[in-house]
């Protein structure tokens, strides 16, 4: 997801939560039927960490899946990093899914994490910043979504309570971006976005305290904060401002609304979005992640429009959307967070120019950039998936680890804007698309690989497609099935449809109890339409050929129900079976003719799972 925070942080993440919103309402295509194999397994993309995981499909409880194929990382727009060298660990904070994932600091490759915080219990919301303090071994996480700062044990792992949350109205948190500690002076300093200010903290602070000082005001400078240095030996704290390209410095304990010592402005600094910042006393410099995709390195003194002393750019270097950067002295390295491709790069302390990384952590070969869609064709023994990066990615069903992909969509011709649902038709050898961005639909050759034109699109203001998010293809009766978010509608399409062609039929209304469909599948032996809808968690059933302002023929909705921001669905006829992905985390599954507030007959959920706010789901009978 390429987001550059080029506003004030709230809108920024308003429009990042908008996008990612979009982004988890998928549907669980899955065309064809196929049979013959002797275990039915479920298929679940998890857009938090984006990759997949397998179950049996009569599995229940916190079971770990039979295989995954994916990014081992678990990176996910990573915003924040933090390096401790005498522990050797790297901290990284990734807002999309709310975790802070913990590296060793020399890992390279596809590598899991030593520790993962995350869950409900740890008061993460959209962390955007993260410090850690080996000496008091704790870790300090700005929340940009609930206005707070959480504390932890610098060796907490999994769904930890905080040891201490500031939080409330007294302590002046308005969207915190940056946070830095300062373990000498027992202060924490905190940028805050949405009104331009730096608060300071008493380092073991806790509950709704005020800020010791407060730096805000016409004269400060501050313009759109990103990230934030301390440096205790000089007295200072280096501020990273991204929309006017500045870097601004101030006294450590300046308070109120004071000017700046100094600013790093104009055009010689090549500053271009800058968003991380890290200071190294020692060497007497200043190193500044840019979201134009350079490295920035100035003299610490640096005043007014001083040219870089080195800058690190170019397509070697791998820098793709970087948001923090953090160096370690005493193994001359800089270690960079890159947001757009969920990586970090590893460069020498004194790179220059077009650099390789002296190591990548990303889970590349997969090819899986925010998977959100997925389909199974058991006969081909092939995975479809929809990626939000403009890309369809096909697997052998038997996938595991970080499998390259068999063939990749992609490229301009493809006409791919978004993808979100995606089904597969093996009898008449298609792929369909859902086309979020552009309100459109696009069907593919089932071998189609490369940069290939649609063998047809459907679009057009005739279509009364409006962001389309789910997707089905009833090859039988040849039709094709599309849940849209925006106007709240199921429109249907003869399979061979072109152009800008009005549906054969609309669901819309008030009386048809959608909100936000999301996933979609027609389940013709019983001429039945399933859907879920992400804005209610509920799931409505229709007839297949039901058209206008008709009321559901069943609808699952309830407390009793463990329906959870339902995403993908998945129906399964055979077994008498609907198989739920809900964006909280867990797979639930009820009995196809479930009504009510019915309680599921299975649920799959827990850290064992490795789920990751699932969105796509496809069942193989």
């Amino acid at each position: 997801m390429a987001m550059r925070r080029n506003g004030n942080l709230g809108a920024f993440i308003v429009t990042a939560f908008s996008m990612f919103l979009f982004a988890l309402f998928s549907c669980g295509g899955g065309g064809g039927g196929g049979g013959g194999l002797p275990v039915r397994e479920i298929f679940v993309v998890n857009n938090g960490v984006g990759d997949v995981s397998v179950f049996n499909a009569s599995s229940s409880g916190d079971i770990a899946p039979s295989r995954t194929f994916g990014s081992l990382t678990r990176l996910r727009s990573p915003a924040d990093i933090a390096v401790d060298p005498g522990n050797n660990e790297v901290f990284v904070a990734n807002f999309i899914n709310n975790s802070i994932t913990v590296y060793s600091r020399t890992a390279s490759g596809n590598v899991a994490p030593v520790r993962t915080i995350a869950g409900a219990s740890t008061g993460l919301d959209f962390p955007t910043g993260t410090a850690v303090d080996p000496g008091n071994n704790e870790i300090f996480v700005a929340n940009a979504f609930n206005n707070s700062i959480t504390v932890y044990n610098r060796t907490a792992s999994g769904n930890v309570a905080p040891v201490r949350t500031i939080s409330g109205a007294s302590t002046g948190l308005d969207g915190p971006a940056g946070i830095a500690v300062d373990p000498g002076n027992n202060e924490i300093f905190v940028t805050n976005n949405n009104n331009d200010s730096i608060t300071v903290y008493n380092r073991t602070a806790d509950g709704n305290a005020a800020p010791v000082r407060t730096i805000a005001g016409a004269s400060t400078g501050l313009n759109n904060l990103r990230d934030i240095a301390v440096d205790p030996g000089n007295n200072e704290i280096f501020v990273t401002n991204g929309s006017n390209n500045s870097i601004t410095v101030y006294v450590r304990t300046a308070n109120g609304n004071v000017a700046p010592v100094r600013t790093i402005s104009g055009a010689s600094t090549v500053l271009d979005g800058p968003a991380g910042i890290a200071v190294d006393p020692g060497n007497n410099e200043i190193f500044v992640a840019n979201n134009g995709n350079t490295i920035t390195v100035y003299v610490r003194t640096a005043n007014g429009n001083a040219a870089p002393v080195r800058t690190i750019s170019g397509a070697s270097t791998g820098l793709d959307g970087p948001r923090d950067i953090a160096v370690d002295t005493g193994n001359n390295e800089i270690f960079v967070a890159n947001n757009d491709n969920d990586s970090l790069t590893v460069y020498s302390r004194t790179a220059i120019g077009a650099a390789a990384p002296v190591r990548t952590i990303s889970g590349a070969g997969t090819g899986l950039n925010e998977p959100v869609g997925i389909a199974v064709d058991p006969g081909n023994n092939e995975i479809f998936v929809a990626n939000g990066g403009n890309t369809i990615t096909v697997y052998a069903r038997t996938a595991s680890g970080n499998a390259a992909p068999v063939r990749t969509i992609s490229g301009a011709n493809t006409g791919l804007s978004f993808p979100t649902g995606i089904a597969v038709d093996p009898g008449n050898n298609e792929v369909f698309v859902a086309n979020r961005l552009n309100s459109s639909l696009t069907v593919y050759a089932r071998t189609a690989d490369g940069n290939v034109a649609p063998v047809r699109t459907i679009s057009g203001a005739n279509t009364g497609l409006s962001f389309p998010i789910g997707i089905a293809v009833d090859p039988g009766n040849n039709e094709i099935f599309v849940a849209n978010v925006f106007n709240d509608s199921l429109t249907v399409y003869a399979r061979t449809a072109d152009g800008n062609v009005a549906p054969l039929r609309t669901i819309a209304g008030a009386g048809t109890g959608l909100n936000g469909p999301s996933g979609i599948k027609v389940d013709p032996g019983n001429n039945e339409i399933f859907v879920t809808n992400g804005s209610n968690n509920s799931l409505t059933v229709y007839a297949r050929t039901a058209d206008g302002n008709v009321p559901p023929l069943r609808t699952i909705a309830g407390a009793g129900t463990g329906l959870d921001l339902p995403l993908g669905i998945a129906v399964d006829p055979g077994n008498n079976e609907v198989f739920v992905a809900n964006g909280g985390n867990t797979i639930t599954v009820y009995a196809r003719t479930a009504s009510g507030n019915a309680a599921p007959v299975r649920t799959i959920s827990g850290a064992n799972t490795g789920l990751s706010i699932p969105v796509g789901l496809a069942v193989v009978p």
